[in-house]
Formats: structure tokens, sequence, C-alpha cells
């Protein structure tokens, strides 16, 4: 049997899968395809697979649903860290995060998890895109995974059916990147809607565009931290970083509130019908 659990963080859902064993990874496309599919699966945004890595961090492995590998994803890491404090990983309340992006420090407080991100890269503002609904400006940073931001005097009259996909693979972006738009909700503060990269649909919560969000309004002198990003799941991320406007931002600190649904043990039955032996 393999037990699993149920999380999300404002929205973002994930099937977080204890793989200290090491059985798992190599089946981890076809799996995570099986096991998010909402109608005969668990359902989710993503597979995160949990294992030990050296010096006592914990090794994040996350897969988007679509079986594509994914460097990092900010509420599937925060799903990990609670997760693996859950199973034993590590005792107290603090962590190592090992993932594709590189290692993440990260603090727990209850269900809220407080993450050190990789430092952003690849910084690119005020980018002319050319679209189907003319050329919009957007603004690229990579923050561990890429995202474009688009700023909009309203996230809720985006055509995000239409333009995620478009500006998800536009030709500037080879590696395809994730799509977000954000709109002013008070000082500091915005609210956000993310075309997600391997979900190739709307997300309700995305971490990593959360905190792309901060350091673009940011760099754009519309935001100083504390930034507030309200998800459109309805929860609120908090952007924190060290103020350097001259210099690469460092020390970004992101805080997601995450929470367990449910937890349980996948059927055999149900993976051999789909050729996995485990």
């Amino acid at each position: 049997m393999i037990p699993f659990a149920r999380m999300h963080g404002s929205g973002n859902d994930f099937v977080v899968v204890d793989d200290r064993a090491g059985q798992l990874r190599r089946h981890r496309k076809a799996l995570a395809q099986a096991l998010c599919d909402r109608r005969r699966g668990l359902g989710g945004d993503g597979l995160v697979l949990l294992s030990n890595g050296s010096q006592g961090h914990v090794v994040m492995n996350y897969i988007n649903a679509d079986g594509m590998d994914g460097e990092m994803c900010g509420n599937g890491a925060g799903c990990a860290v609670r997760r693996a404090w859950e199973l034993g990983f590590f005792k107290g309340s603090e962590t190592v995060l090992d993932t594709d992006a590189g290692a993440i420090g990260a603090a727990l407080d209850g269900f809220r998890v407080t993450m050190r991100m990789t430092d952003p890269q690849d910084e690119r503002l005020n980018l002319s895109l050319p679209t189907s609904e003319g050329t919009l400006l957007g603004h690229y940073i990579d923050t561990g995974v890429p995202h474009v931001v688009l700023l909009v005097d309203d996230v809720a009259q985006v055509n995000l059916a239409e333009l995620g996909p478009e500006i998800r693979r536009h030709p500037l972006f080879p590696r395809g990147c994730n799509v977000n738009w954000a709109s002013a909700a008070g000082e500091n503060s915005f609210r956000m809607r993310t075309y997600e990269r391997g979900v190739e649909a709307e997300t309700l919560s995305c971490g990593t565009g959360a905190t792309a969000i901060a350091l673009v309004a940011y760099r754009l002198g519309l935001a100083r931290p504390p930034v507030k990003i309200r998800a459109s799941g309805g929860g609120t991320l908090s952007i924190e970083f060290d103020e350097t406007p001259a210099e690469p931002l460092r020390n970004v600190r992101t805080t997601v509130e995450v929470e367990r649904i449910a937890e349980g043990t996948i059927d055999q039955d149900w993976l051999a019908r789909r050729g996995f032996q485990f």
C-alpha cells in the first residue's frame, strides 16, 4: 500500500506521497498523470514526492499534472514541508527542502510555512508581447520557475482562457512560462490569477507566481515589502525580501498557508490496472 495525503495551499492542490523507499520516482510522469486526474484519480495540480536528502534535508520532487517535472512549486513546497514534519522527516520547526531549483530553507508554524526562496534570475522588465488581443506589456522573472507578470486594472476581466496558453508558449520564452495577471488591491497588496505551465489551465493559487508579482511590483516602484498577494482561491500569500534597489534581489521569503484535506492509501488494484507494480 502507498500512503498519500491530499493537501492544498490557497486552493493550489496536490497529492503528496512518501517515497523514502525510492520506488516511485522512476514512474513519476505516468503516476502524476494518473493520480492528478480529477475524475479517475485523486485529483490535483501536481504530485509531490518526498524522500531523504543529505545532511538531514528533505528532498521534494515536484511533477505537474501533465507529467512534466517542475523545478519548484511554492505552494507544493509548503505542503511538502508540513507533510514531511507530520511523517517525522525532521523535528522542530525548521528544515531545508532540496528542490530542482535549489535548496530552500523553511520554517513551520502550524500550517503556515515560510520559505527562503532561491534567488530570482533572468529579470526582464517591460517586454512587448504581441498577442491576439494586441501588444501587451509583460515582465519576466524566474523565481524557481519562469514567470511572466502582466499588470491590469482588474484581474477578473482578463480573458485568461485565451491569453493564458498563448503567452505561456510565446516565442520570447522558449522554455515556456507561467502567466500571472495582477491588479492592485490596496497599499502593497495585489490580487492575482495564474495560468500554470504543466497544468495548462488556471490554478487557484501559485506561490512562485505570487513571489514574481511582488518582486516585479517592487522593481516598478509599485510596492514595498511585505507584499500581500490575494489568490483567486481565496488565500493570501505574504512575500518579503531585502530592499536593494540597485542590486539583485536577495533573501526572498514567501509565506503560505496549507491544509491537509485527507490521507489514506492508494488502492493496489487501481495501480495494477494502470500498469504500476510496487
